[in-house]
């Protein structure tokens, strides 16, 4: 960078932004926990205290599935030690490794259990595309940590009575779409 004066330094820029961890269950569609963080907050460490939480409120989870950030050996022992099945999406180089080691993970890429987790992670996914697109949490409204902590509590409870409405009456918030304009300018 250079200074106002005119000298070349070099900086550190740290990542700014905010992330939301969130946990989702697949049946419902409902979220079940919602753990902001700052943005160089690192993923695989934020896993415990979903699942804490989880495991608090009575969620009954059997897998639970992750993108590559979660991807960590001690989160897969932890699932194992708990009676859970990981389907946290393996990063490539685990399984094409040129030693042995490879092997667990390859028997852990081969279970039902990983492939039906990976199969049901859209949903996840489709909840983020939601409250970024139709609720602004891909834009932080405000600064500060706790600031951002109640959008995104916020944000998920939206999107929870949103849900339970769809569940319970069948009604959508959505409108419904339109027949083509063909349909509209039919002439005799």
């Amino acid at each position: 960078m250079t200074e106002p004066d005119g000298q070349v330094a070099t900086k550190e820029i740290q990542y700014r932004g905010y992330k939301s961890h969130i946990s989702l269950n697949a049946e419902t569609g409902l979220i079940t926990s919602v753990l902001p963080t700052s943005g160089r907050a690192a993923d695989n460490r934020q896993f415990p205290r979903l699942l804490a939480h989880d495991e608090a409120m009575g969620v009954n989870a059997d897998t639970y599935a992750g993108d590559m950030a979660y991807d960590d050996t001690d989160l897969h022992y932890r699932l194992a030690q708990l009676g859970k099945h990981s389907a946290l999406r393996l990063h490539a180089y685990r399984t094409q490794k040129k030693d042995g080691n490879k092997e667990v993970w390859r028997v852990l890429q081969a279970t039902p259990e990983y492939q039906a987790g990976l199969a049901e992670r859209y949903k996840i996914e489709r909840k983020f595309g939601e409250s970024k697109l139709w609720h602004r949490l891909g834009r932080c409204r405000y600064l500060g940590l706790w600031r951002y902590g109640s959008q995104a509590y916020l944000t998920a409870l939206v999107l929870n009575l949103k849900r339970i409405v769809r569940l319970l009456t069948g009604v959508t918030f959505r409108t419904p779409a339109r027949k083509g304009c063909r349909a509209a300018l039919a002439l005799p």
